[in-house]
Formats: structure tokens, sequence, C-alpha cells
């Protein structure tokens, strides 16, 4: 999923070859260093709960003036760009399953209820601003697009032998499905407005998903 979304945004992914580092001068690397100063600041106070953070909050997070911030990016919108990138980096862990695919499916069910609980846990705010945001910046639009698509892969990889068993029509209805109850609007939903811990959701998804997965008994089956 981060691999996507860094992708969408222009940023190289870990496993990439990076470019070779350019020399710079003294004013350059003043400016990079503001620059991440300021991304920096705008990350911990979404982090923290401010979204968006203001130009007030954010200068004075970042030590500098608030002239300086709009000499170190072209608009807002390269901030915003250059942010989302920042928190996808630091929260790339939370992006990918563990083991994923492996094991039981009661296994398999908690391993993924588990992970997706702890991502939109983390990345709550920004994913809200995001996603707010989404409809007036294309570029964020193609990011949430990417990252749903990507996540619709790993539900088709965590549960593959249950949805294999199914007709392609039915097998469609269930990835849509999960990816749908598992997204983070349905998190936000149950978090905000329901009122529910993270613990109440993931026990809720644990059993949704073991209804979805589990094949029905044959009612020809007979106990001996």
């Amino acid at each position: 999923v981060l691999q996507v979304a860094l992708s969408l945004l222009g940023r190289p992914w870990y496993g990439e070859a990076m470019e070779e580092p350019v020399t710079v001068d003294g004013r350059s690397a003043r400016r990079e260093r503001g620059r991440a100063a300021v991304i920096d600041a705008v990350v911990d106070l979404l982090q923290e709960g401010h979204a968006p953070p203001t130009t007030p909050q954010v200068v004075e997070r970042a030590g500098i003036s608030e002239a300086s911030l709009f000499r170190y990016f072209r608009s807002i919108d390269d901030l915003q760009l250059e942010a989302t990138a920042r928190f996808l980096d630091r929260h790339a862990h939370l992006f990918e399953i563990p083991a994923s695919g492996q094991g039981a499916l009661e296994v398999r069910i908690d391993r993924f209820a588990s992970s997706r609980t702890a991502l939109w846990d983390a990345i709550g705010p920004m994913a809200r601003l995001g996603r707010a945001r989404s409809f007036e910046h294309p570029a964020l639009a193609d990011l949430l697009l990417g990252a749903r698509l990507a996540q619709a892969d790993q539900v088709r990889q965590q549960f593959a032998p249950e949805l294999e068993a199914l007709a392609p029509q039915a097998r469609a209805d269930a990835v849509a499905v999960i990816v749908s109850l598992t997204a983070f609007e349905a998190w936000d939903l149950q978090r905000r407005d329901l009122g529910r811990t993270p613990a109440q959701i993931r026990r809720a998804w644990r059993t949704a998903l073991r209804a979805l997965l589990t094949p029905p008994a044959d009612p020809r089956r007979t106990e001996p």
C-alpha cells in the first residue's frame, strides 16, 4: 500500500534505487533544512490532533518566520503533498500485514483486523484531512484511490484460500465488502460517531470476517 501511495506522490520507495546525492551550496542546504523542519512540524501537529494545523502553529513549531514558510514551498499544495509523503514514511511498517496469507483462517483474521486497527488508529488525523482535501486536490484523490486498490490486493492475498473457493462474482463481492468494512471511513464512523473503542471495532471486524469467510456447514452432513 505504501509503495503505491509514494509512487503517486513521485517519491522513491525503499526498495528502489536512490539517485546519487548532489552537492549543494550553503544556501541550498539551509533551505532544505528549513523545508524539512516545516514538514516535520506539520506531521507532528497532525499527529497531535491539529488537523489542519494553522500557519502560526507550523512556524512556531518549525522555528521559522512566516515569510520563510512561503519561500520554502511553491504552494500550500506542495507542502501538503510533502507532509503526506513524510507521514507515510513514518508509518511505513503499519501499511503491511505481517506474515500475509500465512496461517489458519482464524490467525489470518486476527492478524488482519489487528493490522487495520493499528494503521487507522495511528494515521487517523492525516487520513481524515486527506479525504477532506481530496475533493479539491487531484493528487490526493489519486493517492487515496491507489491505496484503496492496494488494500483490495491485500485482502485477496490474506484470504486467498477462502476467496478462491468462491465463484468469481461471489469472490469480487467478498473482497469489496471486506475492503469497505475495514476502510478508514468505517473505522472513523465507529470511533467518532458511535464512540466505540479500538478493541470493540477489532472484535466486530473479527466477527464479521469470520461470518464472511467461514464456509457454510453442509446441511447433508449428520453428526455420527
